[in-house]
């Protein structure tokens, strides 16, 4: 009976215990936040630490270029880092991509003549006006293999992110053969620190 109640007592004490212990948690500010550009369909993740664009209205054999796509900024709580732009994810069911390619560009006053894949040239405004400090492409398996890879996950160029720095993103797709106008393409970007 004594060795029962004392049983009793312990297991009473032990749930007791296990109910007033509490676990902290400090929440992390993220490293990183996308903004949405003006000239393309952005969803952005959770604490905007990733996100996924929209493509569409691609014309067939045709280049176009948004030079005011993506931004994101290096937050102010982060020291400098390494960092590399990951396309995670591509969902392209009409394989309306022929190939796509991103270019991370430093912010500034001046502006940027890129040269693209294909030979032509876009004006990327609003840059230090140097060649961008990454890129990273994705592309069908008969397009040029200037676009990139045709696999994903795939990582840029590995480049400094700077606290309170907002950089800029300019998207180059060209449009496969015989798609229709009306469809869409997903891909989910992210950056990671290296």
């Amino acid at each position: 009976m004594v060795i029962a109640l004392v049983s009793i007592t312990l297991v009473a004490f032990a749930i007791y215990y296990y109910y007033n212990t509490q676990v902290y948690v400090n929440v992390e500010t993220p490293k990183v936040t996308w903004v949405s550009g003006s000239d393309i369909a952005a969803s952005l993740g959770t604490n905007g630490t990733w996100c996924q664009i929209t493509m569409n209205n691609l014309e067939p054999n045709a280049t176009t270029v948004y030079t005011d796509a993506l931004n994101f900024t290096v937050n102010t709580d982060s020291s400098s880092s390494g960092m590399v732009l990951q396309i995670l994810t591509v969902s392209d069911s009409n394989s309306i991509i022929w190939g796509v390619r991103f270019y991370v560009f430093n912010p500034g006053a001046s502006s940027t003549s890129l040269t693209l894949v294909d030979g032509g040239n876009a004006t990327i405004n609003n840059t230090d006006g140097n060649q961008p400090i990454a890129q990273v492409g994705y592309r069908q398996a008969t397009a040029n293999s200037g676009y990139g890879s045709t696999t994903v996950p795939i990582q840029s160029s590995g480049f400094t992110g700077v606290a309170a720095k907002t950089y800029i993103i300019a998207i180059e797709v060209k449009g496969a053969a015989g798609i229709s106008t009306g469809s869409t393409a997903n891909m989910g970007l992210k950056l990671l620190w290296s």
